[in-house]
């Protein structure tokens, strides 16, 4: 009888990463630069990107690596906006049941691999997220700092001089610092279920049916898998030494929230549920302030005020 080469007994504790790419070869090899710098053993980690029709030679790119780190490099046609359907490829060649789902061009800090399974190994049906300097950089001053830090330093360096400055702070983590951090406050964790740095039991997102490939425009498809998740029972919580960067490059937002009106109407149509609905016109931060549940809807101000100071 053969072995099945996804069974992760086989090949141990481990964590395999899970990179959507399309057209991005610059941020990929950021985010690649970084994963080969991690403190985790290169024997107990592999890296999957699934490439979604890219022309500008990511290909070759990510053969330089080869050797380097475990890699698969996964090509499927270009047929649209199919993210969905590259993370569930993904998925079904991960050799490891920690999968850890990273965007293109977020850069890992050296121990980010290590936690992501440390914790894992020590909470079952975990739903790990993790929190990224600049992810809501928008300023021109915001995004050359972020840069001019990567460029100067080394990564390890330029994650603490990150840690000084609160203006770069996640702005998850400014948010739920009035919390203690502590998820379990929340009727709707799920809507920052964001997989730019997000880890789950593959077993798990099995069991939920992995990620619905009817999302075909950008936004909600990650959301979707995180309400599946929670209420299946998945432990979520909201890890503060779980770091990475997202490097600053060109957003079509109006775009994306036009894309992101469509997917809404769809979760709407897919489940009935009042927090669900709230995403037509709330943002995430006001629907985490309604969904606390009764005991903790008065939240210390204080904490939250010293973390934007």
């Amino acid at each position: 009888m053969n072995k099945n080469h996804n069974e992760p007994s086989e090949c141990g504790a481990g964590v395999s990463v899970i990179i959507p790419t399309y057209n991005r070869r610059e941020l990929l090899k950021r985010t690649l630069d970084s994963l080969c710098e991690q403190t985790l053993g290169p024997q107990s980690y592999e890296i999957i990107i699934v490439d979604d029709g890219s022309n500008d030679g990511t290909a070759k790119m990510v053969s330089h690596y080869q050797g380097t780190a475990t890699i698969q490099y996964i090509f499927q046609p270009d047929e649209g906006f199919q993210v969905a359907k590259a993370r569930n490829k993904g998925l079904s060649k991960a050799r490891f049941d920690t999968i850890l789902f990273l965007d293109c061009g977020m850069i890992a800090h050296p121990t980010l691999l290590s936690i992501h399974l440390q914790c894992h190994g020590e909470t079952a049906n975990l739903v790990l997220i993790g929190m990224s300097y600049g992810i809501e950089a928008v300023a021109l001053s915001e995004c050359d700092l972020i840069k001019h830090t990567m460029a100067e330093n080394e990564i390890a360096t330029a994650f603490e001089l990150f840690s000084k400055n609160h203006q770069l702070m996640d702005c998850r983590g400014r948010f739920f610092a009035k919390f203690n951090f502590d998820l379990e406050m929340l009727n709707a964790p799920w809507v920052i279920f964001w997989t730019s740095c997000i880890s789950v039991s593959r077993s798990d997102v099995a069991r939920v049916g992995g990620f619905d490939e009817r999302f075909c425009a950008w936004g909600g498809e990650d959301v979707d898998l995180g309400y599946r998740l929670f209420h299946a029972g998945c432990k979520f919580v909201l890890h503060q030494s779980l770091l990475t960067v997202h490097y600053p490059h060109e957003k079509d937002i109006e775009n994306k929230e036009e894309q992101a009106k469509g997917n809404v109407a769809y979760l709407m149509r897919k489940y009935s549920d009042q927090w669900i609905n709230m995403l037509v016109n709330k943002s995430w931060s006001e629907i985490c302030e309604q969904s606390l549940k009764p005991v903790h809807a008065q939240p210390q101000a204080s904490l939250f005020e010293e973390a934007n100071e």
